[in-house]
């Protein structure tokens, strides 16, 4: 019953440099590769996650202001 758990945590705002947002997105992206099995509704939340991690990739790389430098997703 993941959904009915997640609907009662806690949320958290972190700050962390878009490198990190890379390592993350990479990291959730192993994770999914490497899924041994178990509670879809787990494996579910990890896609979600991963996808939400390459929106704000894309969405740097839009609004990002140094057009110049090459900024690889």
């Amino acid at each position: 019953m993941m959904n009915e758990d997640f609907r009662e945590e806690e949320f958290y705002t972190i700050e962390t440099p878009i490198q990190g947002v890379r390592i993350i997105h990479k990291a959730l992206s192993i994770a999914i590769d490497k899924w041994p099995g178990g509670d879809p509704e787990e494996q579910q939340a990890l896609i979600d996650m991963k996808d939400n991690f390459f929106r704000i990739l894309l969405d740097h790389q839009f609004n990002r202001t140094d057009i110049d430098r090459p900024d690889d997703i």
